[in-house]
């Protein structure tokens, strides 16, 4: 295991630059005569279980070069209550010039705010307040390009399970520390969003941008107010192994973004991906609004182009002022309209129908053969 071999332990310790491994079996082999001779091993690690057990007893077994399993006499157990539990973090993002009030809400906390350690990015965040279930931290400024990270240990408890859930150090559009001290962006210029580096965007409208080539994180978070709107414009939006997020299945997004992507069908291509694009290579694309049951359905009846009304054939929640797609029924695939609705009319709720602020241009139809 080591990368070195020597008498006594030898260790590999995996780093987070790594891909951590998941084995279910370990053999050892040596080239030469007693290359393998062992008299203890020990592993350190973390036992993945995917189910929602609280207890789970596990009884080590091993197994020698000639394949004979010996089960060993001890067991480990589990206890899923004697584990924090990281629930939510508020607010989820910060500044990189530091001075946020970070909460971290869950179970199984301490009052005493002596035994915790909270690390964010590598960096200290000093613990102000704690309860049984939560506990306030002041995040320091936090400079450079670094991968995000938490870790939340309590002294005789141990880590905090954190679930995955992150604060995020962030660089505001607004600011122009973000750009050097220089100008935001401008009409038709680039922007290079470099891993570890979270970019939030934070002003209500963009300028057209020529390319946006994100390999680390762009963020649209939503306003307090429902009906505000914010305004992104770019020709190319490339995520390289990065993330954009506009909302996530837990946060959604609440407030209203329009998001154009400007070109024609003759500008350069993207290679694989196209022009007018937002491309997407080993990325993470989170787009998550106020959610709508269903979030598609069929028309009950055809509607003809020029009029402004459909039918549905089941209930809806949509609400006026949302936009619809409403898929080409023609051998043209591009024959779709997009369309806000007026009004949601429910006398028939099962049979609701949708007036349009403007008429179809195309016919839409709807019928079984």
């Amino acid at each position: 295991m080591g990368d070195t071999l020597h008498d006594g332990w030898n260790y590999h310790i995996w780093t987070e630059a790594e891909d951590w491994p998941r084995y279910q079996f370990y053999r050892f082999f040596g080239t030469e005569s007693g290359g393998c001779l062992m008299t203890e091993v020990k592993f350190q690690g973390l036992e993945m279980v995917d189910d929602e057990t609280e207890t789970r007893t596990c009884t080590p077994h091993f197994v020698d070069s000639q394949g004979i399993e010996t089960e060993l006499s001890n067991t480990v157990t589990y206890e899923g209550e004697l584990t924090p539990l990281l629930e939510s973090i508020e607010p989820r993002y910060g500044p990189v010039t530091g001075d946020t009030d970070v909460t971290f809400t869950g179970v199984g906390f301490v009052t005493d705010i002596s035994a915790y350690t909270i690390i964010i990015d590598g960096i200290h965040c000093p613990v102000s307040d704690a309860t049984e279930t939560s506990v306030t931290c002041k995040t320091d400024k936090r400079p450079g390009l670094v991968e995000s990270s938490l870790e939340i240990y309590i002294e005789g408890k141990g880590d905090v399970a954190t679930q995955g859930k992150l604060f995020l150090y962030a660089n505001y559009w607004s600011m122009d520390t973000t750009w050097g001290g220089e100008f935001t962006p401008m009409h038709m210029e680039s922007v290079y969003v470099p891993p570890g580096l979270n970019l939030l965007v934070d002003v209500n409208k963009t300028p057209e941008l020529n390319a946006v080539i994100v390999e680390g994180t762009l963020i649209f978070t939503p306003e307090t107010d429902e009906n505000h709107e914010r305004f992104f414009d770019a020709r190319y939006i490339f995520l390289n192994g990065g993330t954009m997020e506009v909302g996530t299945e837990e946060h959604p997004y609440t407030s209203k973004l329009t998001i154009t992507m400007h070109g024609t069908v003759y500008d350069p291509y993207l290679p694989i991906y196209g022009n007018k694009v937002i491309g997407c290579r080993r990325c993470v694309l989170d787009m998550h609004g106020i959610e709508r049951t269903p979030t598609w359905t069929m028309l009950e009846t055809t509607s003809e182009a020029g009029e402004d009304t459909v039918t549905l054939s089941e209930a809806v929640d949509w609400q006026a002022g949302e936009w619809v797609a409403i898929a080409s029924t023609s051998f043209e695939g591009r024959e779709s309209d997009q369309m806000q609705i007026k009004d949601v009319d429910n006398t028939n709720p099962d049979k609701p129908i949708l007036t349009f602020t403007q008429p179809l241009v195309y016919r839409h139809y709807a019928a079984i053969e």
